[in-house]
């Protein structure tokens, strides 16, 4: 019995370890689901908090004003189409955090201890995607406009291992903000 126990307490935690891990179609099997952080939030209410109406047909300047306001938030726009009324932007930031890294070189360490290798992995870095669509409302002449932001959190190891919808108001609220105002300034050409 007393030999067992050496051998018991690793793999308990190794089990444990494994139950842990992203597996890469993990993120893939996610597409077409509600955002995690959305499920409390009732659809409707989420689509309010990303949307904006316009009082304008005219989608050429709100998407001149929306690429004003991306390149003045810092974003990198990478995809525009005019016809269809998308246009995407991007920027890199650090996401390595001070905790998460400590708490995998313990990890580390307490496997080698207990005689199994673990190989740490953390946040390295994000890109976080700002997507804006704008479409008529039908029978009027006002434009909604879409946003959403999403953030790409690559490990250590160079992949992709975490993706999630951005879900905070505040955040959208101030794009707004400052997109309002880049379009009152694009339609009085200012």
């Amino acid at each position: 019995m007393r030999i067992l126990r050496p051998i018991v307490l690793p793999v308990i935690l190794c089990f444990a370890l494994a139950s842990c891990a992203v597996k890469p179609n993990d993120i893939a099997m996610e597409i077409g689901k509600p955002p995690k952080a959305a499920e409390g939030k009732p659809t409707l209410n989420f689509r309010v908090m990303q949307t904006r109406r316009f009082e304008t047909l005219n989608e050429k300047r709100l998407l001149s004003a929306a690429t004003q306001t991306f390149q003045d938030l810092g974003y990198t726009v990478s995809e525009s189409s005019l016809e269809s009324g998308v246009l995407v932007g991007s920027k890199i930031r650090d996401a390595e955090e001070g905790g998460q890294v400590a708490g995998q070189v313990v990890l580390t360490i307490l496997m080698a201890a207990l005689g199994s290798a673990h190989n740490p992995v953390w946040d390295k870095s994000q890109e976080i995607v700002l997507t804006l669509t704008t479409s008529p409302v039908e029978n009027s002449k006002l434009t909604d406009v879409r946003v959403s932001f999403d953030r790409r959190l690559t490990n250590n190891h160079g992949h992709l291992w975490r993706t999630e919808l951005i879900i905070n108001d505040k955040i959208y609220q101030e794009f707004f903000e400052k997109f309002s105002k880049s379009a009152f300034l694009e339609a009085n050409k200012l």
